[in-house]
């Protein structure tokens, strides 16, 4: 009789570009559970924006937390957070469109990727992390004060003035955080 076997472990890994589609789908499942909750139009463009991994391949790393043999998350990381054009420092790192699906969820998965980012921009000696990300994520804002983040509203923006459409529409405040890499282990 053999023992039982352990999962397998879960692990951070870049990802191919044969799994955009994949990835596209996870992060539209993982944002399926907002919809309703925010106005439509900034949801509908942000969640496009989200899947459009195609459009950012050359200008960050596309990562995947892999756990039970199959992609559970993403995440996107910048070595210069400057890149993804959201006002964040250049000499910072900076990462978006972390996103576990719903199935994966609270296994350790979502920290698992914003520790490999934090490990990344640690390598490369950015001075700070910077992410922006939404209120109504609040499983995600509990996660970023977890791992050490800080608001640093300086860097907050508007939905609107980053999908270019009317406000009247209903907008949704796009919150910035930090987390300060020197002096720290």
């Amino acid at each position: 009789m053999h023992p039982p076997r352990s999962p397998s472990p879960s692990f951070v890994r870049p990802a191919d570009r044969a799994e955009i589609p994949e990835l596209s789908t996870l992060i539209a499942a993982a944002f399926a559970p907002f919809e309703g909750k925010v106005p439509a139009i900034p949801f509908g463009l942000y969640v496009e924006d989200s899947c459009n991994i195609g459009e950012r391949w050359d200008e960050a790393e596309i990562l995947v937390a892999v756990s039970g043999g199959r992609i559970a998350g993403t995440v996107t990381f910048y070595s210069d957070a400057s890149r993804e054009q959201l006002g964040l420092p250049a000499d910072w790192s900076g990462f978006r469109t972390l996103a576990v699906h719903p199935a994966m969820r609270r296994r350790g998965l979502g920290r698992l990727l914003v520790e490999e980012c934090i490990a990344k921009a640690r390598r490369l000696g950015s001075p700070a992390v910077g992410i922006h990300t939404a209120a109504f994520m609040e499983s995600a804002c509990r996660l970023y004060r977890a791992q050490g983040f800080v608001r640093c509203p300086e860097y907050d923006l508007l939905a609107s003035s980053l999908y270019d459409f009317d406000r009247a529409a209903g907008d949704v405040s796009v919150i910035a955080y930090r987390r300060d890499l020197t002096g720290m282990s």
